[in-house]
């Protein structure tokens, strides 16, 4: 008898854990979910993420797939879980998926959030979910930067100097800022993303949004392929996987 081949979805705060992925001597969300899973079927269990989330970057709606030989209900494995789990990661959803179901090469595109606190006070309630801007931003120039990263682009600019991805273009299906009372908020959904490509896109429009550099500027660093001028990488705390689609 083939094993069962199951598909959740989770939301977690990243505050407590060394980004996604299981690392040795580090507590990683992977590990923690890993442990749960193995004590609600008594056998040890292994999962695959839909991708990573870097130390800090929270997640809405990130998903991952494992594979058992025993069968539960839906709902005893979404009760029996969140038994077993944190209270900052908690279990959505849970289905049976076929055999041929990987949740990184199924994925069709993705959504990311990003949130920036725009006023002149820093939050108590929300200090590890918004980066803190205190200056006016100009969030006109800002939605301008949004549209032109919009369609398929080499993104070469917008990656850390650790990924070495040959293939740097990706295809940008939406990308804009809204604001919500003191909150910008940028939401991008893509074909894929480089690492830190969001929080390096962020971290460069608040640099246009604080006069630094014109929109212009903006997409000349774009086209210029050299990460070396483009802005700082946006703090992790902002950042949130908001959807898989597959």
């Amino acid at each position: 008898m083939e094993p069962f081949h199951i598909l959740a979805r989770v939301e977690y705060d990243g505050t407590n854990y060394f980004g996604w992925q299981k690392q040795s001597g580090q507590i990683t969300v992977q590990e923690v979910i890993e442990k749960a899973l193995s004590t609600l079927l008594n056998e040890k269990t292994k999962i695959i993420g839909s991708g990573r989330t870097d130390t800090g970057v929270h997640a809405i709606n990130q998903y991952f797939s494992f594979k058992t030989k025993r069968y539960l209900p839906d709902n005893a494995y979404l009760l029996g879980l969140n038994h077993f789990l944190p209270r900052d990661i908690r279990i959505k959803g849970i289905r049976y998926v076929d055999h041929d179901f990987h949740p990184i090469f199924s994925a069709k595109k993705k959504t990311y959030i990003y949130k920036v606190l725009n006023r002149k006070e820093p939050t108590a309630l929300d200090i590890h979910r918004v980066w803190h801007v205190p200056f006016a931003l100009n969030a006109y120039d800002m939605k301008k930067c949004a549209g032109y990263i919009l369609g398929e682009h080499d993104f070469r600019s917008f990656r850390a100097s650790a990924d070495t991805r040959k293939n740097t273009v990706r295809l940008i299906y939406d990308a804009r800022w809204e604001r919500e009372g003191e909150l910008l908020i940028f939401k991008i959904t893509a074909n894929g993303f480089l690492h830190n490509m969001v929080r390096i896109l962020v971290g460069t429009m608040v640099e246009v949004g604080l006069g630094k550099i014109t929109t212009e500027d903006f997409v000349l660093i774009k086209e210029s392929k050299d990460r070396k001028k483009a802005g700082k990488t946006a703090p992790p705390q902002g950042l949130y996987l908001y959807e898989v689609y597959y």
